[in-house]
């Protein structure tokens, strides 16, 4: 995957920068720089900063030069831009503006907003943090027009001061907006109403009439009807809040979060679910089969099962993703079968892509997606250790290139949509391999799904792990 870099153009201490920036991911930024020889100071959250100097060098490493509005267009495309709002000055200065307007310029109140902003800028936090808190109040001017209850802002503050990432931080946070509001002159009703919503964000559980428990609820949680973009970069953002917890804990604590959701009610206001609701449900079932993936990769043969050793192909075209079913069965499946005695896996694959679907290609034209442990789909009892391949996508893509034909005991060819509504709509149909483990696979490779984090490591990993 390329890396690009505009020209020389922007003056800094006694010389002009470019910007390096890649299409795909950070890991592949940081692998590019590196053989270029540019320091990781020189990496500024999205990009990195070369000198004039350093320019010809990029270039002759294989950065592909690009003019500044064609570099900023790859950037936003690859999900992986930091905008401006979201870079600390800019963020400190649009929330202090909003308090002063919403509540106030005297000087107690600058203190407690201080106080806040302090807070909310711990050094720990990489999602609660004040961005966080300034897309809350934003997606509150959203729902309410900017007309937003002085009660629901003011919770909306509050609402993950005290963020430690363990339970009782809601609490805390309720307790430290009780302890502070009434100095700063507001009265005990709206203090106790501010305690309240804050201590409704642990579980975001409110009833069909508490319209001001909704708004703040559907406000925190509007990142998860965010684009593909804006979700995966909220993903890694959660992950390396709790870098520290190792990947199987935190991936077992994410899905019981995540599985007690209930996507249809997730948002408790009309327009909130008019806006969110229908992305947000996308978002989550992929991040579930996401999760989910780690559990079924690692699972274990039961006793007494027989184990078949076989090759799975996947042609993917226009983000639909060929299965096949085998006749007198119901269940869909890749194209693939039993590997012969002293047969390579590729050799294998081969051989039933000829079979199956009436196409030959070459080994050249493999690409390993990975090696799967799952139940077989038509044999009881029994298991199957798959090696999956993916065909390169400049065979698939080949408008010349010939079309896969039913043969043999196959019986029906069917294209299948990687997207959540068209899978949740086949999965009774689905092989076991094909949905637990080779869809999510082929997800981190769409960038309808996580445009920043395409490749096999999917979007949990961890920079340096």
């Amino acid at each position: 995957m390329p890396v690009y870099i505009d020209p020389p153009r922007w003056p800094a201490h006694g010389t002009e920068f470019s910007h390096l920036v890649s299409d795909t991911s950070l890991d592949e930024l940081h692998e590019a720089a590196q053989r270029i020889g540019v320091s990781r100071r020189a990496f500024d959250r999205d990009h990195y900063d070369l000198p004039r100097e350093r320019y010809d060098d990029a270039v002759a490493a294989g950065a592909i030069p690009v003019d500044g509005k064609e570099l900023v267009r790859v950037l936003v495309a690859s999900g992986l831009r930091i905008p401006a709002v979201r870079r600390n000055d800019k963020v400190l200065t649009a929330l202090r503006r909003r308090w002063d307007r919403a509540f106030g310029e005297t000087e107690a109140l600058a203190r407690l907003r201080e106080v806040l902003l302090q807070a909310w800028g711990e050094e720990h936090r990489r999602y609660h943090d004040r961005t966080h808190l300034l897309a809350v109040l934003r997606s509150l001017d959203v729902l309410t027009e900017g007309a937003a209850p002085t009660e629901v802002t003011l919770a909306a503050w509050f609402h993950d001061a005290v963020h430690l990432g363990q339970a009782g931080d809601e609490e805390a946070s309720a307790l430290m907006a009780e302890a502070m509001l009434p100095v700063m002159g507001f009265s005990q009703e709206v203090t106790r109403e501010v305690g309240r919503l804050v201590r409704l964000t642990t579980d975001h559980q409110t009833s069909e009439d508490d319209d001001a428990g909704g708004l703040l609820s559907d406000a925190d949680l509007a990142v998860l009807g965010g684009t593909p973009a804006e979700y995966a970069a909220y993903v890694r953002r959660v992950r390396e809040e709790y870098a520290e917890v190792p990947d199987t804990y935190f991936a077992r604590a994410r899905l019981s979060v995540l599985g007690s959701m209930d996507p249809s009610g997730l948002y408790r206001t009309g327009k909130a679910r008019e806006l969110w609701g229908a992305q947000a449900r996308e978002n989550l079932a992929t991040e579930i089969d996401e999760l989910a993936l780690g559990a079924s990769v690692h699972a274990a043969v039961p006793d007494g099962s027989a184990l078949l050793s076989i090759v799975g192909v996947c042609f993917v075209r226009d983000g639909k993703l060929l299965t096949v079913r085998k006749r007198d069965t119901g269940m869909f499946m890749l194209v693939g079968g039993k590997r012969e005695e002293g047969e390579s896996a590729e050799a294998a694959a081969v051989r039933e892509i000829a079979e199956e679907v009436g196409l030959t290609v070459a080994p050249d034209d493999l690409e390993l997606l990975g090696h799967f442990v799952a139940p077989a789909a038509n044999e009881a009892q029994t298991w199957v250790d798959s090696t999956v391949f993916v065909v390169a996508p400049e065979y698939v893509d080949a408008d010349d290139g010939a079309r896969p034909s039913p043969q043999a005991e196959i019986e029906e060819l069917r294209y299948l949509d990687l997207s959540p509504a068209a899978v949740e709509t086949a999965e009774a149909a689905l092989a076991p391999l094909v949905r637990r483990q080779v869809l999510p696979m082929l997800r981190r490779r769409d960038r309808r799904f996580w445009p920043a984090f395409t490749g096999l490591d999917g979007p949990y990993l961890l920079e340096g792990r």
